[in-house]
């Protein structure tokens, strides 16, 4: 697996070091996360074409999301929010280096208006409730070999997520999952095969579609080296 080098996190850390204090995900938001996934799992498996992108992907995934999560409240300097967002940029030494598709906030912690730190960001918070990556396969798409380090790649950057927001007792109030929606071949062994960090959650869903006989995944093949 790929490492994501450390100082892409260090003004993170920072920030997370100096208050870990924020509302931890219930019962009831991880059941709706869980729900949510799965009616687009329904919708995916019935209809393969209903997605096309990783893009719609993430829109039928945060439609169903913000029925919760899209609530005003205030936030920590007077404004108002909510907690869904999407392409939250992490930063380091300045630079925006790393971003995540799906990040749910603790919006009492949330800054927008007087986040001096992080001016070019323009809003900053202590400790996100979940963060949610996403990996979108069409027939035409990928190879094997090169999907699966695309999401080696994002575990990494969950790993080194995981590693910033650990409190000191070695837990993490952050909530870290992973979909995959794969239309080209079914690779489940080989999700289940990666080093998958301790704490995230992939949920992987392969719809056959009448495309995928167009061109054969050689990677996949018994004795291939992807």
């Amino acid at each position: 697996m790929r490492e994501i080098r450390p100082n892409i996190f260090k003004t993170l850390s920072l920030i997370a070091d100096r208050s870990l204090q924020g509302m931890k995900m219930t019962e009831a938001d991880r059941q709706h996360i869980e729900e949510s996934i799965s009616a687009v799992r329904n919708a995916f498996l019935r209809a393969q074409n209903v997605l096309l992108t990783e893009e719609d992907l993430r829109m039928h995934l945060c439609h169903r999301l913000i029925t919760r999560f899209g609530t005003e409240e205030t936030t920590n300097d007077g404004d108002r929010s909510i907690s869904l967002h999407m392409e939250v940029r992490w930063y380091g030494d300045g630079n925006m280096k790393t971003r995540s598709d799906i990040v749910l906030v603790d919006v009492s912690n949330l800054d927008v208006r007087r986040h001096a730190s992080l001016p070019s960001k323009g809003y900053g918070f202590n400790i996100p409730k979940a963060i949610i990556e996403l990996k979108f396969r069409r027939p035409n798409g990928d190879c094997t070999g090169t999907f699966l380090r695309k999401i080696e790649h994002d575990l990494a950057k969950l790993q080194e997520l995981i590693g910033v927001f650990r409190t000191t007792q070695g837990q993490s109030k952050v909530e870290f999952g992973m979909v995959v929606f794969d239309n080209k071949a079914n690779i489940c062994n080989r999700i289940n095969s990666l080093t998958i960090p301790a704490g995230v959650q992939i949920s992987y869903c392969f719809a056959e579609s009448r495309e995928q006989g167009i061109e054969p995944d050689w990677n996949t093949r018994v004795g291939s080296q992807a």
